[in-house]
């Protein structure tokens, strides 16, 4: 696969949103709590291998434009920068899901770090906007290579309390999937 990111020399941080902030897959030096304005974080990428099948694809996150994020920033050594970018490129660019912008992240300490994070666009055809009760339905019973869709949310609130943020909305998208996979077991 050709390079998509430039290679700094120099050491850079990495925003995760999702899956990276529980399973980022490469060395971390450091990590650090933050926001991120003007994206928030959206179930919205269609995953048939991670995380779903063709048969029945299951979604993964998104950054999309609007709102805030709150997420964690991991430190690259610039010794370890090509082979921590040739992973993510594979990671990330696998389908055609995602590009990667640079954000500027904010501590809360009020420190600025930038910071490379993926994000879905529009024209991407791993894209699918979905009603949260559709979103609810797919994360509760999706199962791909990595695992049951449900078992990405609930990591990532793990994930996301561990490094001492509030889930905000993903906790009653948590309650509510728990409930469908109750419901179901039950009949």
């Amino acid at each position: 696969m050709p390079k998509i990111i430039d290679r700094p020399d120099h050491d850079f941080w990495v925003f995760a949103y999702g899956s990276l902030i529980w399973n980022p897959g490469f060395k971390v030096a450091e990590s650090r709590a933050v926001t991120v304005w003007g994206y928030h974080r959206r179930f919205c990428v269609r995953s048939t291998f991670y995380r779903g099948t063709e048969e029945k694809p299951g979604l993964v996150l998104g950054l999309r434009p609007g709102g805030r994020v709150n997420g964690v920033v991991h430190r690259v050594l610039a010794d370890q920068a090509d082979a921590v970018l040739s992973y993510l490129e594979d990671r990330e660019f696998r389908h055609d899901g995602y590009r990667h912008v640079t954000v500027p992240a904010k501590t809360s300490a009020g420190d600025q770090i930038d910071a490379l994070t993926f994000m879905v666009p529009d024209h991407s055809h791993s894209y699918m906007p979905l009603s949260d009760e559709h979103i609810a339905q797919t994360l509760a019973f999706a199962v791909g290579h990595n695992g049951t869709n449900a078992d990405y949310l609930f990591n990532l609130n793990t994930g996301l309390r561990g490094a001492g943020l509030n889930p905000g909305t993903l906790t009653p998208l948590e309650r509510r999937v728990r409930a469908l996979q109750a419901q179901a077991l039950s009949l």
